[in-house]
């Protein structure tokens, strides 16, 4: 038996590798019961055959989970346990938790108050679990200097996929841009890039997916357009299943983000047969090998890498990274062959 304590994972990137690791336990270990702590909005998730799914609705019950002994545990939402348990590990992918403070301090009250505290409590209590597990180097290097914590393990895992949707989908973009509006995602520079290139009478097509209450990027969108020289769809939030679809249906990623905990996009993009421009950063090379790469602070630098990859002649993208999905669930069993 194994526990995956997750009531922080609501949405984004964080619930994607989350409903993955479920599913890929469900079919690939068929004989080991995993018990999966939820928050209430979660619904998608139901109890089913060796998965059992308990929903936790207020934060006094949170706080009770957390401080229940529970061996054999993987804290999903980068938070430690209150009381140290056999063979625990946290699953850290928040970038806001390793912020230095001098930077933290400079945010919204709300925003400093959250991340401050919820990094005062890793402080705290990471010694009560074994082992911290992450998704790249350079999160690693940052984790352990921050929280001085020494064992953590490169564990990355994600869900590529289905190739066959290359066969059913036209190509309708030349760049798509699979990302929530985060600031850190840069879309502000991305669509400043786009200004550049309507002002030099360059056309293309790009998808984006940002969601609701962004109003100025969507604006932005609106106005570039109303230029009739390029052709900008924001699509919204997509489902997994959509966001595969729209790869399928594009030739680029282009991916402007200044902070990665891994690049999921990065992946998934270039399994897909797309090419890839991205920031000149760390993050990007320990996943892939991209086809151009800019610096993410120039808008004009975007600019050039794009109308660089629509005049063409540039090397095809690859992946680097390995899936270690495995390696991570028979940590948690405590298992060296297969089960």
């Amino acid at each position: 038996m194994i526990n995956i304590i997750a009531p922080n994972i609501k949405n984004g990137g964080g619930l994607e590798l989350l409903l993955y690791l479920i599913e890929h336990i469900k079919v690939s270990y068929p004989n080991i019961r995993c018990v999966v702590y939820l928050d209430s909005s979660v619904q998608m998730l139901e109890s089913d055959n060796n998965i059992e799914v308990v929903h936790i609705n207020s934060s006094f019950k949170k706080i009770k989970l957390f401080s229940k002994k529970i061996d054999n545990a993987l804290y999903f939402g980068n938070l430690p346990p209150l009381v140290k348990a056999k063979n625990s590990i946290v699953y850290f992918h928040n970038l806001y938790l390793l912020m230095p403070f001098e930077k933290l301090i400079k945010t919204s009250i709300k925003f400093f108050i959250k991340y401050f505290l919820q990094q005062v409590y890793i402080r705290f209590f990471i010694k009560n679990v074994n082992m911290v597990a992450c998704q790249n180097d350079d999160i690693k290097e940052k984790f352990i200097k921050k929280y001085s914590f020494k064992n953590v393990q490169l564990l990355p895992f994600f869900r590529l996929c289905d190739r066959n949707l290359l066969e059913k989908n036209e190509k309708k973009y030349d760049f798509c841009y699979v990302s929530l509006a985060h600031p850190h995602k840069n879309h502000q520079r991305l669509l400043e890039a786009c200004e550049i290139l309507v002002k030099e009478n360059i056309s293309f097509t790009m998808a984006l997916t940002i969601e609701d209450g962004h109003d100025d990027l969507v604006e932005k969108i609106k106005d570039i357009n109303l230029k009739n020289v390029v052709t900008i769809v924001n699509l919204g939030k997509l489902p997994k299943e959509e966001v595969c679809k729209l790869y399928a249906q594009s030739k680029c990623l282009v991916f402007p983000s200044t902070e990665e905990t891994f690049g999921l996009g990065l992946v998934e993009a270039v399994n897909m047969d797309l090419d890839v421009i991205a920031s000149n950063l760390d993050y990007v090379y320990q996943s892939i090998e991209p086809s151009l790469v800019f610096d993410p602070s120039s808008s004009l630098d975007i600019s050039l890498k794009m109308k660089e990859y629509l005049e063409g002649n540039i090397q095809k993208s690859s992946v680097k990274i390995e899936n270690k999905i495995d390696d991570l669930i028979k940590i948690l069993i405590k298992e060296n062959k297969n089960v």
